[in-house]
């Protein structure tokens, strides 16, 4: 089944490779020296970056100084980009490399998890849709913001950027089956936090 359909309505689907097209033509541009091409790239994907940066950085600072310099990377490194992911995969992996160098902190290894624990009935997944439908987008993202910082990254990027599984566990080194746990755990949170915003509404 789809994860969580109403979310994903937030994003029109039928734009979603036209505008993957449109960002690795101005990508290409960027490898040319078109300085025009990176001011649309950076519109279109500052915020993501910055929210990966800050999730990762140990303070504000460090993460906006880390987001700088991705983009400083996207800027130098446009020409190696070779098409095998997703524009947004391939920034958020200089963002990450960024972090490394600010931080030079070594990440824990995370064990992978058996894959039958992150199936959901579909009743849970039913009812996280109906009340996302419901839903604001100012509501669902507040709801995003109140996850852990962990869920939080992951179901943005898997619901609002559209990356799948294999790329989001690539960008966040953990592996697939984690991270459909944690989109797993993420409709959980997000059923019980809108569900029980909507009861008090009634």
């Amino acid at each position: 089944m789809a994860d969580c359909e109403a979310m994903s309505k937030m994003v029109n689907v039928s734009e979603i490779d036209t505008e993957e097209d449109r960002m690795r033509a101005a990508l290409a541009r960027v490898s040319r020296g078109d300085e025009t091409a990176l001011e649309e790239l950076y519109r279109a994907y500052a915020p993501a970056v910055f929210a990966f940066s800050l999730s990762r950085a140990p303070n504000r600072e460090i993460a906006e100084e880390v987001a700088a310099d991705a983009w400083l990377g996207c800027w130098r490194s446009a020409r190696s980009f070779r098409g095998d992911s997703r524009v947004l995969t391939w920034l958020l992996g200089i963002a990450k490399r960024q972090v490394y160098a600010h931080t030079r902190r070594k990440r824990l290894v995370e064990v992978p998890l058996d894959d039958s624990v992150c199936e959901i009935p579909g009743d849970e997944e039913d009812a996280l849709d109906r009340i996302a439908g419901e839903t604001s987008v100012a509501e669902m993202l507040a709801a995003l913001d109140a996850l852990p910082a962990e869920l939080s990254e992951t179901a943005r990027l898997a619901w609002l950027h559209e990356l799948p599984y294999s790329e989001i566990a690539a960008v966040t080194e953990v592996p697939t089956g984690t991270v459909k746990s944690r989109i797993s755990r993420a409709r959980r949170l997000l059923k019980e936090i809108l569900g029980g915003g909507h009861e008090k509404r009634r």
